[in-house]
Parts: C-alpha cells; structure tokens; sequence
C-alpha cells in the first residue's frame, strides 16, 4: 500500500469517527427511540462510506457525475470534521451550564449547520487581493513601486474549475502587475486540468512577465510534466535559478522543498549577489535559512493554506517557522499566502482565499519598514 493510500485510509477512518461521534451525540441528546437510532446510525455509516468510495469511482470514471460524486465525497468529508467539533464544544458548554433538553441540542444542532454553510461559502467566494507594501534595502529607485502578484495553492483539478483561473486572470488584467510569481501547487495530483486552462494562462500578463515554482502536489508526477506545462504556458520556470528582470533585482525559486533536492536552495544562495534584493520563491515555508542569512529581499511561500477550516489554523501553525502572513527575518521579509484555492474539501471555514500583491518600495536611512 502507497504512502497516499495509507493516507486516504487515515482520512476516511476519521470521517467515519466524526459521523458516528454525531450520530452519538444525535441518539444521546434528543433521546431518539429505537427506530430514530437506527436511522442515525445508518445514515452515518452511508456519510462515512461517501468520501471512500468517491476516490476510486471518480479515478474510473470521468465526467460531471463522477465530479460531482468526488465533490460530495469530499464535501462531506469537511462537513463531518466541522459537525463534530462544533458538537463536541456544545457538548463540554452544555455540560458546564447544566443545560439539557431538546431545545439546547436543536440550538447546538442549528450552529454546527451555520457553520457547515460559512465554510461552504467561503470556499466558494472568489480570492480577495490583499495590499501590501514591502520596503527593501537596497532595491534601486527605479524600481520604488514594482508590484509582484502571487498566486498559490489553486489545486485545479475536479474540484476546482477553470472558472476559479480565469477570475485570477481577469484580476491580473485589472492590477497590472510588474510580475506574477506562481508559488506552487497549481494543479491537483495526477487529475486531468480542464480544457483551456494553458489558454488563460498565456493571456495573463505582466510587464516583465510569469515565473513559477513547483509545490508538492506538482512534484507527485515528478516534476517534469508540471514545468514542461507551465513553460509551454509562458512560464519562466525556477528550479534552482535566478535571474533579473530588471536592473537590481534578482528572482530565484526552488522546486517544493520536502519532495525536491533540499540542497538547491544552499546552492542557489551561493550564486546570489547580496548587493541586490531578491524575491525568493519557496512553496514549502522553510528551509530557507541560507536565502535570508544575508543580504534583503522577499520570500514567497505558500504550502499551508492558513489551514483551511478552523480549528486547523490553531494546530498547524505550530508545525511551522512561518505558517501565515508576513515575517521579518532580518533584511528579509517572508510572506506566507492562505492560496487562491482549496485543498479536498471545497469548504473554509474563518479563513480567506487570497491573491497577495506586494509593491516594493525604497527603504529609506531612518525610514519606515
């Protein structure tokens, strides 16, 4: 068995403790007689089993309802982790205040819905652009106001479609940026992409063009279909380069660093000029202590998704030097973005997709950072 099924495994064993955790909770609170438990029971095994069977039916087959059965599977996959914590945290304020009765678990009940159609929402709602200026030492003044716009995470694929690229496009043909840097994760593992998808991406432009680096989920086929694609599409692909695109300012990037060659990045800093800022692009939010031991710049990353449905934010950002929003390290800043998509379930809950652009700004002596 292959590390993804044993992982697959794992995800649908938690889905079925989710569902028979809410089907508990269903039989203790509203004190269901004999045929309303069998229901609850049943219906729980039947949720459980939609997330397991989706995956190899979806795999076999292709279409819209083959799609449309991976969505749901998926869907309901999230649905059940958000369900069960919600009732689980009812479960601990009902026992504080003594509370019992049908009325207190309906309540309970009505907010693990609410919360289920929050998530759906924002994982449906379009990327939101989020501002900001980043002041760099030693960046030319030539260059105060360049603008860089990062897209990552987007998992295109079944789940996400081509209408969710094209409404990025449509965003790049309004910002106008200087550069546009893909920071990984583009596509969905081993899924075919939608018809049009290289046609979107060679309309997108930007002054001094796209570059790209490979995340994870591009790597799982080994990385040289995702660049070869990304290349025929307008890309300039960075696996272990740099370059400048204009006077002054370096642009270096890395293949995803838990599934590439980890000592790209020391090489890659061997070869920089440190009288010159650098925008480093890293899918993988580490592992770049060589990049910002010296010199100024930017690094981009993506990777975590700002975990995506709450609570995972409070316990995955430990797991993480930088896990989301902007860092200082030294003359370097370092941005991690939530992602333009969604990973699996197509649901986010408290958290935003998002398409950063950053303007690089003169840092003056004794100025303002």
């Amino acid at each position: 068995m292959n590390p993804f099924s044993l992982f697959g495994l794992g995800l649908s064993l938690f889905c079925l403790a989710f569902n028979l955790y809410t089907a508990w909770w269903l039989v203790r609170r509203l004190a269901l007689k004999p045929w309303g438990r069998f229901l609850v029971i049943e219906a729980a095994l039947l949720l459980s089993a939609l997330y397991p069977v989706s995956r190899p039916f979806a795999a076999a087959h292709s279409g819209a309802f083959a799609d449309g059965v991976l969505w749901l599977g998926f869907f309901v996959l999230g649905a059940s982790f958000i369900i069960f914590w919600s009732l689980a945290v009812c479960d601990l304020l009902l026992a504080a205040a003594r509370a019992r009765g049908r009325a207190a678990a309906l309540a309970c009940l009505a907010l693990a819905g609410g919360l289920v159609i929050l998530a759906a929402w924002q994982g449906r709602k379009a990327p939101e652009v989020v501002r900001l200026e980043i002041a760099l030492k030693n960046l030319p003044p030539a260059l105060d106001g360049f603008t860089v716009m990062q897209v990552s995470d987007l998992h295109l694929g079944r789940m996400i479609g081509l209408e969710r690229l094209e409404g990025i496009a449509a965003e790049a043909a309004v910002l106008k940026p200087d550069l546009i840097a893909f920071t990984g994760d583009f596509s969905e593992r081993r899924e075919r992409m939608p018809p049009g998808v290289c046609e979107v991406l060679k309309g997108m432009t930007a002054r001094l063009g796209k570059v790209s680096v490979l995340g994870n989920h591009d790597m799982f086929t080994g990385g040289e279909p995702a660049a070869a694609f990304f290349e025929g599409c307008g890309f300039k692909m960075l696996r272990g380069q740099v370059y400048e695109p204009a006077p002054g300012l370096a642009v270096g990037g890395v293949d995803d660093l838990r599934r590439g060659n980890g000592e790209s990045v020391k090489k890659l800093a061997l070869s920089l000029d440190r009288s010159k800022p650098l925008i480093f692009l890293s899918h993988q939010p580490e592992g770049f202590d060589y990049i910002t031991a010296s010199g100024s710049g930017l690094v981009l990353c993506g990777h975590t998704h700002n975990g995506q449905i709450f609570p995972f934010n409070l316990l995955e950002f430990r797991m993480f030097k930088y896990f989301y929003g902007l860092y200082r390290e030294k003359d370097f800043f370092v941005y991690v973005t939530s992602g333009a998509g969604t990973w699996g379930p197509p649901l986010r809950l408290f958290t935003r997709s998002e398409l950063p652009v950053f303007t690089l700004r003169v840092d003056s002596p004794g100025g303002k950072r």
